[in-house]
């Protein structure tokens, strides 16, 4: 997939829901992480997330357009107000929390290694030690690397992850980490059979924090108590798993 050259880009359309609680919202996406988040051939966003906003706004009674924005600029572009919030699979930690805030989780989703099948490593400290190590920049999965693998490893960053994919698929890494959804995706599209997850979900409440969360700037208090009240309302009455099921195959409730 293409790197999305231009900072912001107009896709999906509006929720269909009545303007009744506030005016139009816009929220940004990366569209390229897929299944959570994508662009489609014809450009235009698609993903669990995307589904899963419009639903929310239909929820929150708000006329929402989705946005699509490159990850290294998505927390600026908030914080300057090019739109309202971000619904990009952004985990919810303090680190993030100094500068924005977030919506109570909507979405937890674990992350796995990927590597060569005849690569030898099983996700373990020992087979990735000395290797080359693959992780989107300025994400969880990259600070986890840097916390639990330090100098053992030579971490390389990319700005989107289909860049990650295409050189661990080229051999230009070892390994790579990201979450389980793109990873399963990953090994499945291979048909080379060439790529393997390996080793068992990643867990480190301090890197990675409650779930994913809606991220927005820190004095839309209101803004926030509404996307808290839909997020709720789309897990109790089962809109959410009815969503994730056709992206992935596994619960992401938080």
């Amino acid at each position: 997939m293409k790197r999305l050259a231009l900072g912001l880009a107009l896709s999906l359309c509006v929720s269909t829901a009545a303007l009744a609680d506030g005016p139009a919202l816009r929220i940004a996406t990366e569209g390229a992480y897929p299944p959570f988040n994508l662009t489609k051939p014809d450009g235009q966003l698609g993903g669990l997330e995307v589904e899963l906003a419009n639903a929310l706004c239909e929820r929150m009674k708000r006329t929402c357009t989705i946005v699509a924005q490159d990850w290294d600029g998505i927390v600026p572009g908030l914080l300057s107000r090019k739109y309202d919030a971000i619904m990009a699979t952004m985990n919810i930690t303090p680190e993030r929390m100094k500068a924005i805030a977030f919506s109570t989780p909507y979405m937890v989703v674990p992350a796995y290694f990927v590597a060569a099948s005849n690569s030898g490593v099983d996700g373990t400290a020992a087979t990735l030690k000395g290797k080359n190590v693959g992780a989107q920049t300025s994400t969880t999965h990259y600070r986890y690397v840097e916390k639990h693998l330090g100098s053992a490893v030579s971490l390389k960053s990319y700005d989107n992850a289909s860049n990650l994919l295409a050189d661990l698929k080229s051999g230009r890494i070892d390994a790579a980490i990201t979450t389980g959804a793109t990873a399963s995706d990953w090994v499945k599209g291979d048909g080379s059979k060439s790529l393997q997850l390996v080793g068992k979900p990643l867990v480190d409440a301090d890197v990675f924090g409650p779930g994913v969360g809606v991220g927005l700037r820190k004095e839309d208090a209101d803004l926030k108590k509404s996307f808290d009240a839909a997020i709720a309302s789309v897990v109790q009455d089962g809109t959410l798993a009815r969503i994730a099921a056709k992206y992935v195959d596994f619960s992401v409730n938080p």
